[in-house]
């Protein structure tokens, strides 16, 4: 899908990290070691959205995971616009909503929009096309000619102002994350205490994080939610 070799190799590594990193953190928050709060949803659908990512940097892509991944993150983005305007409500003075829920409901609702959009601008697939005549045997040279040298359609405007204000919310909220990133606290946060069988207790030890929890850090998630938003609109460039 991606002619330039240079972006497709960044994009692949940015979001071989991002997966890995949202597999890491899924996985901490599940054992009860991640050292401080977290959203286990958010971090599958990072992983998810990581992968999915990497697959339309190759061009894999059908009409089956297209369906599969419209409903998925659709459903994603549901979720996350439920929490943000609960998250709003519940604090109307503060960007606590903006700074989890609301960024990864335009996260998953761009990548909602990727998939649908991509036919919109870049036209059907050749293969579609040639494989639309390969049953007319008296006209299909005739008509795979005709298909080749037609030129493409322009992608229309209205589609292109949505993926450019896709791409700029995408570019602020890596801002944002990248400013959180240099704001937050180098170290890992004190542990918290966990309810465990009627008592109050620490999963990693009075005054001890556990390794996992020191790598987890505040700066590490906000660098990691940077990088994807970053990623993610450099994703969208090709498809324009």
């Amino acid at each position: 899908m991606i002619s330039s070799i240079l972006l497709s190799a960044f994009l692949t590594v940015a979001f071989l990290v991002t997966g890995g990193y949202a597999l890491l953190r899924w996985a901490s928050l599940r054992a009860g070691v991640a050292g401080h709060h977290g959203d286990q949803i958010a971090e599958l659908c990072h992983l998810l959205m990581s992968l999915a990512m990497i697959g339309m940097v190759y061009g894999y892509a059908g009409p089956v995971a297209d369906v599969v991944q419209i409903v998925g993150f659709g459903a994603f983005a549901l979720y996350f616009l439920l929490r943000w305007v609960d998250g709003l409500r519940a604090h109307p003075s503060a960007a606590h909503g903006c700074r989890g829920a609301g960024h990864h409901f335009v996260m998953s609702a761009a990548m909602v929009w990727m998939v649908a959009a991509m036919p919109l601008l870049m036209g059907p697939m050749t293969s579609g096309s040639s494989g639309g005549h390969a049953g007319h045997a008296g006209h299909g040279g005739s008509d795979m000619g005709a298909t080749m040298s037609m030129p493409a359609a322009p992608a229309p405007t209205w589609a292109l102002g949505v993926s450019w204000a896709v791409i700029v919310l995408l570019v602020v909220g890596a801002g944002f994350w990248a400013r959180e990133s240099l704001l937050a606290p180098v170290g890992a946060p004190a542990p918290e205490p966990v309810l465990v069988g009627g008592g109050t207790t620490d999963m990693s030890g009075p005054g001890r994080p556990h390794p996992v929890a020191r790598a987890l850090t505040p700066r590490t998630d906000a660098a990691c939610h940077c990088l994807m938003s970053l990623a993610m609109a450099l994703g969208f460039l090709p498809m324009l």
